[in-house]
């Protein structure tokens, strides 16, 4: 596998207590859709490797906290964030089996533009609820 960390996490997620189905709002559900998004963006840079062909840790933790996200928004109901998991890699293999079209190449690039900016919101989300 690919992603062994990203795995382990949902795999450690998946075995946490469940709590009741997931119930999100309107206003939550952009959010929870991009975290899925960023979840499995950053999961395949890692598993692309940084330097040395070894998995990215930065693009990990990165896949981790958005996996963070999905859980809260969505009540820790953990087959659906594997379900809307699977999704978006099914998305992500189509887009690969035509990399060589400009389109897809653009929405690869729209798709990690707004996942670095997302992060940079889910790390100021973080650190306010730290308190420093």
């Amino acid at each position: 596998m690919k992603y062994p960390i990203l795995a382990a996490a949902l795999l450690l997620a998946s075995v946490a207590p469940a709590a009741t189905a997931m119930t999100i709002d309107p206003d939550e559900r952009e959010l929870y859709d991009d975290s899925i998004q960023c979840m499995a963006y950053f999961g395949i840079m890692a598993g692309l490797g940084g330097d040395g062909g070894s998995e990215d840790p930065k693009m990990v933790e990165s896949g981790t906290k958005f996996l963070a996200v999905a859980t809260v928004l969505a009540d820790e109901d953990q087959a659906q964030i594997q379900a809307d998991f699977d999704a978006e890699m099914r998305k992500f293999l189509k887009i690969a089996e035509h990399s060589d079209d400009p389109e897809m190449v653009k929405r690869v690039q729209d798709i990690s533009e707004s996942c670095i900016f997302m992060e940079t919101l889910v790390d100021a989300m973080i650190e306010g609820g730290s308190g420093t």
